[in-house]
């Protein structure tokens, strides 16, 4: 497997000296000028991300409430504070949170009296104690699923990835779509079409996780589950669970396809296996953390703000890293006095996309649910999740580096000023693989636009889901996380160069929010054509 550090595209080749040449303020310009051109002196540098990206690997996994959480967040809190930001509230509750080991200490698989060499587990699954479970085991068929699974132990295969003609869903979901503009057009397969993961497994790993196999376990009443993934070894090993279950009775490990099929075969030739998860479950705090870095009408009923929001919680270097890149947004503002700032920096951030259920499970507690008052003073919003990422795919059973930045989204509304300054941003700062998406019109062949995800896209008005959302002008980030699942995906196979030119193409963008009158990046909203 290959982890180049600095294996970056030939367009992103160094940070630090793009940019010199960019549109940025010469020396002696105002703090004022700063707002609308960019001041290179103010932008986080590529080593002062990477001592932050430090911080967040030496806390994987950063899940809700557990202690390398609470040590980000305890970081995140006083950068901030040290930044300018004020009126920091912990908007709080208590949850089960359930724990095991991230090595394989405290759980294992013997299949037919054999030693498995197993990937990960199931995360929310359950328990078995010390002793762990024996019982016979089960393949389940998709096609012909077994008359019973309960009280055995389930070998559930992840589902045939799809081909031709796909479903419409999967191809707005899992292929590359059409866009307002991208870099490097030879590094991308066509548009609509299935993407194979030798070239790319950015969208693959992401189907197979996403399927909910572990309800046919927990429905079934099953003693225990094992899922195989049609992956190599070295993308499934420490792949968390995604999206997180609730708590459910039936402890689950996963296997890649070499491990797998053996199980499986197992499993059709009535074998039994004795299945071993030790886990916890204790009360734990998860909080929402609002603070403030005020505009020049902070704390009158004049005051306008900009929500910076991402989440705070993920397995990985990158999942969730969003609130690095908005503390470089911060930094930079910071900088600006605040008589000088159009418009009060709003910074949500969020806990409960890796809490049992995620977001739609705590709904209740959100803290704009809890205080929708607040809303009216949001008029815009930046969205950033999954920076500094680089791109693998898979040969075989090897894990390869393609050399370059994987593929990432800069989503915006429907209003030419907003993607006219998307388009900029991305050329002064550039990385590859990285797409402009106005997903509320066709793109430039005609065609659908890739799909607004993640934390973000409520700032869309229809966001195409029959949900409505808050109908903001808007930008959000995402990169497709590809190797990035993973509690072993630490900073080693992070960039910090392209984290980088993200986060300022991302701190460009909040200058365009923060400096334009509203009716004139206002969205026009859904159409079925180009304007």
């Amino acid at each position: 497997m290959s982890h180049p550090r600095a294996a970056l595209y030939s367009c992103c080749i160094v940070v630090a000296s793009t940019l010199s040449v960019l549109a940025c303020d010469p020396a002696g310009s105002t703090p004022d000028d700063a707002v609308t051109t960019i001041n290179a002196d103010y932008l986080v540098t590529a080593d002062e991300a990477y001592e932050w990206a430090l911080v967040k690997d030496a806390s994987i996994p950063t899940l809700t409430g557990s202690p390398g959480w609470i040590d980000f967040m305890r970081f995140m809190e006083d950068k901030l504070v040290g930044y300018g930001v004020v009126d920091v509230t912990r908007n709080s509750w208590t949850f089960d949170r359930w724990s095991t080991s991230d090595a394989p200490t405290d759980w294992s698989l013997v299949s037919d009296g054999d030693p498995v060499n197993v990937a990960f587990y199931g995360a929310y699954s359950g328990s078995t104690g010390p002793e762990g479970v024996t019982a016979p085991l089960v393949y389940y068929d998709h096609d012909d699923p077994p008359t019973s699974i309960e009280g055995k132990i389930v070998v559930i295969p992840t589902r045939p990835q799809l081909q031709a003609p796909l479903p419409a869903n999967y191809v707005r979901t899992d292929t590359f779509n059409d866009h307002e503009y991208r870099t490097n057009d030879e590094s991308f397969p066509p548009l609509y079409g299935f993407v194979d993961p030798s070239k790319t497994f950015t969208f693959d790993i992401y189907y197979q996780m996403r399927q909910g196999l572990w309800r046919i376990a927990a429905e079934g009443a099953a003693a225990g589950a094992v899922i195989v993934y049609d992956m190599s070894f070295a993308r499934t090993a420490g792949m968390y669970s995604f999206g997180v279950p609730t708590l459910h009775d039936a402890p689950t490990l996963t296997l890649d396809r070499v491990e797998g099929a053996k199980v499986i075969a197992d499993a059709k030739a009535g074998k039994s296996a004795t299945l071993r998860l030790e886990a916890t479950v204790e009360p734990s705090e998860a909080y929402q953390l609002i603070s403030y870095l005020p505009g020049r009408d902070y704390g009158t009923e004049a005051d306008e703000q900009i929500m910076l929001v991402t989440h705070t919680d993920g397995p990985s270097i990158t999942q969730d890293n969003g609130a690095l890149g908005l503390l470089a947004i911060v930094k930079y503002y910071s900088h600006i006095p605040q008589e000088q700032r159009r418009r009060t920096l709003t910074v949500m951030l969020d806990c409960r996309h890796y809490m049992p259920g995620a977001e739609r499970a705590f709904a209740e507690q959100h803290w704009w649910e809890m205080h929708p008052e607040r809303r009216d003073k949001i008029v815009a919003m930046v969205q950033a999740e999954h920076l500094g990422e680089m791109e693998y795919r898979e040969e075989g059973e090897e894990v390869i580096a393609t050399g370059l930045a994987e593929h990432s989204f800069i989503w915006t509304r429907n209003n030419p000023v907003l993607i006219d300054e998307a388009i900029k941003a991305v050329k002064q700062y550039p990385w590859s693989k990285v797409q402009v998406s106005a997903p509320e019109r066709p793109g430039v062949h005609g065609g659908q636009q890739a799909y607004w995800w993640g934390i973000g896209s409520f700032a869309q008005g229809d966001r195409g889901n029959g949900r409505g959302g808050w109908d903001v002008p808007a930008y959000g980030f995402g990169g497709n996380l590809g190797f990035f699942w993973s509690t072993r995906s630490r900073i080693d196979i992070w960039s910090k160069e392209v984290f980088t030119a993200q986060a300022s193409a991302l701190t460009q963008l909040t200058g365009v929010l923060m400096s334009r009158d509203l009716e004139e990046i206002r969205s026009h909203g859904r159409s079925d054509t180009r304007e």
